[in-house]
């Protein structure tokens, strides 16, 4: 084969696979005129990008980190996305200016609930980031996709715990072990295991474990352990940040 024909493939081979990779995001659903409002419907919530064909770039990235956090908590949010192109057949421009969206402003995000027909843009002024797309579903829905490990119900548990008096303190804990019940997901028992366990550590010890734990659970994270464990103590520093945050709170007057 001719040296240069053989440089060439090479080259496009590179550009394609990049471009390819560019373009991942995993458990998102590429969506199209056809399918758009059947796709949606068949879920409660869905969160739509729409963007130019190929996306790239932080805001890509930051989409797809967001698509693999929720998929971990929930199965009642889409994660979607509509590629528009501005030649050839125009493929889903009409469907971007059906939902005024602005290609001059890409990515357009929008949350869609219970159908096409109510519907919310991500505000233009939010940087796309994975905290502000929690916080955009959040807010405008019933769901919680917190930090990795992490549960709404025991979030609320977690609140100014160590705050408490030592009766409202063993009341959150019975409360815990009682909604462990109600859990279905193994990680979910799990992760209500050690809510309850930092609940008991606290009010044993006080303020003073907080940094204790954080300071161990660190060390050994950033020690020669395998990935797997490097994850489950990922999740520990996640479920005892909640704690953290809250405790430090200062109480209104």
């Amino acid at each position: 084969m001719n040296r240069k024909l053989c440089l060439l493939l090479c080259l496009v081979y590179l550009f394609v696979g990049d471009f390819c990779e560019a373009n991942t995001c995993p458990g998102c659903v590429d969506l199209d005129d056809i399918i758009f409002n059947k796709t949606i419907e068949r879920f409660p919530y869905a969160l739509i990008k729409f963007d130019i064909a190929f996306p790239y770039g932080e805001k890509h990235e930051a989409f797809a980190a967001f698509s693999r956090a929720a998929h971990s908590v929930t199965d009642d949010l889409l994660i979607g996305t509509v590629g528009i192109k501005d030649y050839g057949d125009n493929e889903n421009k009409e469907l971007g200016e059906r939902y005024n969206i602005d290609d001059k402003k890409f990515p357009g995000i929008m949350l869609f609930r219970h159908g096409v027909n109510d519907f919310l843009h991500f505000p233009d002024h939010l940087d796309v980031t994975v905290d502000n797309l929690k916080t955009f579903i959040s807010t405008n829905t019933e769901l919680f996709i917190g930090k990795e490990g992490c549960l709404k119900e025991y979030n609320e548990l977690a609140k100014n715990f160590v705050k408490q008096s030592e009766e409202e303190q063993k009341k959150r804990i019975e409360k815990a072990e009682e909604l462990k019940g109600t859990l279905k997901k193994e990680w979910e028992q799990a992760s209500a295991g050690i809510y309850k366990l930092f609940m008991e550590k606290l009010m044993a010890q006080g303020d003073d474990y907080f940094e204790q734990e954080i300071k161990r659970l660190q060390r050994l994270k950033a020690g020669k352990v395998s990935a797997a464990k490097k994850q489950e103590l990922a999740k520990k520093l996640n479920i005892l940040e909640s704690f953290r945050v809250n405790a430090s709170t200062k109480e209104e007057l």
